[in-house]
């Protein structure tokens, strides 16, 4: 009586045991690793007239890897600064030509007070210190309007001054721009353009890639995402040498809002009409993972 009872407990947690193993090795998700990536482009049209970029080699922060032909360019900005360096003595010497009129009007000043002096000892008639005070009048009228006109002027050519360096900063802001200089540390995975070639604007060099920050995007149904969250371990498995299965662990950084069909690169029939949820989880550097490799996802949080 005694045996019987113990062997349903024995089978019990045999079932049990082999649940729990089950549940443990399975997959709970499936992606593909990929990489942040950046399409390094030119922002000026121009030929290729140094370019050191070539697939799989790894490019350093701010690292000059080639430029475009700046002959036009320099050559422009050569111009403009010879107009400016025209322009500088052109510029009206306001002092020199006001100078003759200030002194006629200190010599006619002198006149008035001597004739002033003469009309106060009644040796000379009040119609001559009147007809002196009207030539002042007239001679400030003709100083007033020579510092307008030289004024206009001087404005006028600085103005225009200004305008051709304007034109020679956006000239020099353009040369500096055909410089191509590698944005982040990273990895060329491609390139678009060889030296010798002419790009448009815009134009694509290469494609460079953060190897050292790997990540894998996937989707999960409802009742996996319940048991996950944001911050979540999770082990990435992907296929190794000889067979063996290489494995990491990452982190679960993003996990979206809203529900979606099931994306078109997930092509079975039972899952491709669920609405799923966008997971990512971001790998530290592997060196055995590459971008483009399957995974098996088994999160920690649902063991």
């Amino acid at each position: 009586m005694k045996r019987n009872s113990v062997l349903p407990l024995v089978l019990l947690g045999a079932v049990l045991l082999a649940g729990s193993c089950t549940r443990k090795g399975a997959v709970d998700a499936y992606g593909i690793l990929d990489a942040k990536s950046w399409m390094i482009a030119v922002s000026e049209p121009g030929q290729i007239a140094a370019l050191d970029v070539r697939e799989g080699a790894v490019l350093e922060k701010d690292a000059v890897v080639g430029c475009l032909d700046t002959t036009r360019l320099q050559l422009q900005l050569k111009a403009l600064e010879s107009q400016i360096q025209a322009l500088r003595p052109t510029l009206p010497d306001t002092g020199r030509q006001l100078d003759v009129l200030y002194r006629q009007r200190e010599s006619l000043q002198r006149e008035r007070e001597r004739v002033a002096a003469l009309v106060g000892s009644g040796s000379a008639a009040t119609r001559q210190l009147d007809d002196i005070d009207d030539k002042l009048r007239v001679l400030d009228s003709q100083i007033g309007a020579a510092r307008s006109n030289l004024s206009r002027e001087t404005a006028s050519v600085l103005a225009t001054i200004e305008s051709l360096k304007s034109q020679a900063d956006i000239v020099r802001d353009q040369i500096a721009s055909c410089v191509i200089r590698n944005p982040e540390r990273g990895t060329v995975t491609a390139q678009y353009a060889h030296l010798h070639e002419f790009v448009a604007a815009g134009h694509p060099i290469y494609k460079l890639s953060d190897y050292d920050h790997l990540y894998v995007d996937t989707w999960v149904d409802g009742a996996t995402l319940a048991r996950i969250a944001l911050g979540d371990g999770a082990l990435v498995r992907t296929d190794g040498a000889d067979g063996k299965p290489a494995e990491v662990r990452g982190q679960v950084s993003y996990i979206a809002e809203e529900a979606e069909f099931t994306p078109n690169k997930i092509l079975t029939r039972e899952t491709r009409t669920k609405l799923v949820y966008h997971v990512r989880i971001d790998l530290p550097y592997e060196g055995k993972m590459k971008p483009g490799m399957p995974a098996e996802i088994l999160f920690d949080a649902a063991r």
